[in-house]
């Protein structure tokens, strides 16, 4: 019986040895902000979300030439299942090239299960002018995608979208 009791346990010591721990982020928390998080990865500035829930996209307007055309804000009490931004709850669309956006939330709110964690996925639509055509003289523009870091990956396979948990023990109450 012992041996049978030993070889039980054993798997479980395992897992939990080799299950990653999300460390929770102290607030106000600052991340990287990608772009193309593949080969050709490119940090064009910083999310921070602050203890008052505003959670801030700022470009670094002197490293790159990218700008804000949406973003996409995911707050919730269970990590996102699927890295589809489009349906995150909050949402600014058609920002024409901004490099500052602003989204509040309230985060309290969010953590549901009141145990103080809150997870975040944040994603933006860059735009930037690549060039003018030289047959209509028009500007022509870049897209890409970009993603804050987290420690977490969305979903399976090859995506690259990641989200972090927050602490809210900073969080101020509203």
């Amino acid at each position: 019986m012992k041996r049978f009791l030993t070889l039980l346990a054993i798997p479980m010591v395992i897992a939990l040895l080799v299950t990653p721990v999300m460390a929770q982020e102290s607030l106000p928390f600052t991340t990287d902000l990608i772009a193309d998080g593949r080969d050709t990865a490119l940090d064009v500035g910083d999310l921070t979300v602050n203890a008052d829930g505003t959670i801030v996209f700022q470009i670094d307007e002197a490293a790159t030439q990218w700008r804000l055309a949406e973003t996409h804000v995911y707050v919730g009490d269970e990590p996102p299942s699927k890295s589809a931004p489009g349906k995150f709850p909050s949402r600014n669309e058609e920002l024409g090239g901004v490099a500052t956006d602003v989204h509040t939330i309230d985060l309290a709110a969010a953590d549901i299960d009141g145990d103080g964690i809150v997870y975040v996925a944040v994603h933006a639509g860059l735009v930037m002018e690549a060039g003018v055509d030289p047959e209509t003289g028009e500007i022509v523009y870049a897209y890409e995608t970009a993603w804050a870091t987290g420690d977490q990956a969305i979903g399976k396979g090859s995506n690259w979208a990641t989200y972090f948990s927050v602490s809210l023990s900073d969080a101020v109450a509203e």
